[in-house]
């Protein structure tokens, strides 16, 4: 039990020292990166970035990629404005259910027919993209009853109506995943294919469920973000993947598959959340922002392996020496 705290606190430790080194550094140079207000605005990144992250993640974990997630994000950002006349919950639904159909429906042909999920997802990518603009008329989509949005701009602290929610998220989906079959299910699937299906775990549960989950968390950010801007264009979140992509792999998780949990995606997050908001405040270019993010994106992989390779190489010494200690073997 205390091996595998152990080994899970260690998951933890590069992006908890990257989060701190980044914070320290902008708040040390940017005198309005301080106190409460800095807390909010990385926390403001969760409702967007973050549910995207999210949702790229787990299909990650298990062992797959959702390209879509930017156009997912557009699309329903242009139906939940549409439909913001159900009010603010309905439309959030309205767009997260249709986000979580359009994921499982991905989900299901690619365990049906055994396609690449990065060959599927660029072409849904391409297809959604085409129908937000088919669905906005190819021009923004506006609110006509901006009270739809006032609860998004309220503020309680360092949280807002939007944070609170895509936390909300985060914990359900940690629980979900750490605790149910299907969570286990991701995993398995993610960490050891062949191995989880001869052991009687079924592809076509468990790619559904990653793919609905995907679809579900960009359609919310999407909805969340449109609403409380109050307007949605069709050509919305186009880089949104990318820094998705980079907010997980900054937190830990495993290109690999089967290894990550929720608190990594949510230190990947904060993180690249620290280095928006901050350079932001000093009034910095967007391409200063990439530029710093693709520098410590880089830093942390190297960073991780070598730190696998050193890691690997001390245990084959070990594995030596053991053997090297042991007995000769009696004759017979």
């Amino acid at each position: 039990m205390a091996a595998l705290i152990a080994d899970r606190a260690r998951s933890y430790l590069l992006p908890v020292l990257v989060l701190v080194a980044t914070w320290v550094i902008i708040a040390s140079t940017t005198d309005t990166f301080r106190g409460e207000a800095s807390v909010f605005s990385v926390l403001e990144g969760f409702p967007l970035l973050g549910l995207v992250a999210l949702g790229l993640a787990i299909t990650i974990i298990a062992g797959e990629l959702d390209l879509s997630v930017g156009s997912m994000a557009a699309l329903a950002g242009v139906v939940a404005v549409k439909t913001s006349s159900v009010g603010l919950v309905g439309a959030l639904v309205i767009a997260t259910a249709m986000g979580a159909a359009i994921g499982a429906l991905q989900g299901g042909i690619i365990a049906r027919l055994g396609i690449n999920s990065l060959v599927l997802t660029v072409g849904t990518l391409i297809l959604l993209r085409g129908v937000t603009y088919l669905a906005s008329d190819n021009r923004p989509s506006q609110l006509t009853d901006f009270t739809v949005s006032d609860p998004l701009l309220e503020r309680y602290g360092i949280f807002s109506a939007s944070s609170i929610t895509a936390l909300v998220v985060f914990g359900v989906l940690g629980l979900f995943l750490a605790y149910t079959r299907y969570g286990r299910e991701i995993y398995a699937i993610g960490g050891a294919r062949d191995e989880a299906r001869a052991a009687g775990v079924p592809r076509l549960r468990p790619m559904v469920v990653t793919f609905a989950l995907s679809g579900a968390c960009a359609a919310l950010a999407g909805g969340l973000a449109s609403l409380k801007g109050g307007s949605a264009a069709p050509q919305n979140y186009a880089d949104l993947l990318l820094a998705g992509a980079a907010a997980a792999l900054l937190g830990g998780i495993s290109l690999y598959g089967g290894r990550g949990t929720v608190l990594n995606v949510a230190l990947g997050v904060a993180v690249l959340s620290a280095v928006s908001a901050g350079l932001a405040a000093r009034g910095s270019d967007a391409s200063v922002t990439q530029l710093v993010t693709g520098a410590l994106l880089i830093s942390v992989v190297a960073i991780e392996f070598t730190a696998t390779r050193l890691g690997r190489r001390a245990k084959l010494r070990r594995e030596a020496a053991e053997r090297e200690a042991l007995p000769p073997p009696v004759p017979t």
